[in-house]
């Protein structure tokens, strides 16, 4: 981190102008710029006036580098809308509904002890957190069973909107076919994907060279569920035991949920050769080779070629194909359970390769998500808390 700042001003031409005075305060210039990384918002990456365009101007080869963990959480929230029964907010009340109560738990334990079923606390799902809600999910089915007798045996004294959420009747019984757990169950399922993604686009050792296979492997998970009919093998059971119709009316919303995701992802994320994530794919060195065409490509695409000798270059890829087929080759299992970063590292200790050294330094300087910000964004905001709001912009840099 180079700088943290206050200011007032969000406009473009004030972020653009604090990017330009942290960079000039160290030393630094646009060339030495790789790439701009923020979420996915219109004024830093609208088409007109944006951050990102009047960067461009200053740095014609900078990369805009979107974070794709927004764009999967983009893709939840708006699959989600598809679904008849609101899943997200049948978690969010009924954690209200006991988080406020120590009697009402109380009460629920011992319908857990009749249940069988071991008691758990109900976990709060926070909108703005990505992967707080398949916890939370996961948590209410552990559960469920004692959860939907205890609201049975509220009957008038149960919340109008609790009832209308669980689509519990007067007449409602145990064992009648359970839509909402049906949806819950399909959301428990095939969030676990989504969970996945974005764990592997918020690692550490997660490179921009990985983001290209990590999205079109998602992509494809999609579409294999969709044109699977696969909602998940526990949701499959259940939607036998519900109403035809209400079987229906829940498989076409599962599938509703999986083309919505993927209009959304399609749109976000350029699945082609055209996307220049697509030519650094072979950089990962996953299989212990590499072709000078395959280098050629990415300086071509990132137009890289004027600030490296490729006559040298070629030299450098025929010295270092052997020596990368002999470190793979030498330890196979450890070779790929590497990072990216880790295997271009044991390839440099072993051989003098300069120019290659200056392009995968370029390319693995560009980020593979804003996590890492989002993470000092975290720290700062508990330590620039309501309890120590006068602290100044210039202690909290200090402590950064």
């Amino acid at each position: 981190m180079l700088d943290f700042m206050e200011n007032a001003d969000e406009s473009t031409a004030g972020i653009v102008a604090l990017i330009e005075q942290s960079l000039d305060k160290c030393g630094l210039s646009f060339d030495q710029v790789t790439a701009f990384s923020a979420d996915n918002t219109n004024v830093n990456y609208g088409i007109h006036n944006s951050v990102f365009t009047n960067l461009k101007k200053k740095q014609k080869d900078l990369l805009q580098g979107n974070c794709h963990a927004h764009i999967v959480h983009n893709t939840v929230k708006h699959a989600l809308d598809q679904l008849t029964v609101d899943v997200e907010n049948v978690v969010l009340k009924v954690y209200g509904f006991f988080s406020t109560s120590a009697k009402r738990r109380e009460s629920l334990k011992e319908f857990c002890r009749f249940c069988d079923v071991e008691f758990q606390e109900i976990l709060q799902h926070v909108t703005t957190r990505w992967l707080s809600l398949n916890p939370a999910i996961t948590r209410l089915m552990q559960t469920w069973i004692a959860l939907k007798s205890y609201f049975i045996s509220l009957g008038e004294e149960c919340p109008k909107q609790l009832q209308a959420l669980l689509k519990l009747s007067e007449d409602s019984t145990e064992e009648d076919g359970d839509i909402v757990e049906v949806y819950l169950l399909f959301c428990n399922n095939i969030l676990s994907l989504f969970e996945e993604v974005v764990k592997k686009l918020e690692s550490d050792e997660t490179t921009c060279v990985e983001l290209y296979s990590i999205m079109d492997n998602f992509k494809q998970k999609l579409t294999q569920r969709r044109d699977d009919q696969f909602y998940g093998y526990l949701t499959k059971v259940k939607l036998q035991r519900l109403r035809p119709r209400d079987a229906d009316m829940a498989r076409a919303d599962f599938t509703a949920f999986l083309n919505t995701a993927l209009s959304y992802v399609e749109k976000w994320f350029n699945i082609s050769e055209d996307n220049w994530l697509f030519s650094l794919q072979p950089l990962s060195l996953h299989h212990g080779t590499m072709t000078f065409s395959d280098i050629e490509r990415v300086t071509t695409k990132l137009n890289l070629i004027h600030k490296v000798n490729m006559d040298e270059l070629y030299d450098e890829c025929s010295t270092a194909k052997p020596i990368l087929k002999r470190l793979k080759e030498d330890a196979e299992d450890e070779w790929k359970s590497k990072g990216v970063a880790a295997r271009w590292v044991a390839l440099f200790q072993v051989a003098d390769l300069p120019k290659m050294l200056s392009i995968t330094s370029h390319i693995l300087s560009i980020p593979a998500s804003t996590g890492y910000v989002e993470r000092i964004s975290s720290r700062m905001a508990n330590k620039w808390s309501d309890c120590r709001n006068r602290c100044s912009t210039e202690l909290m840099r200090m402590s950064s």
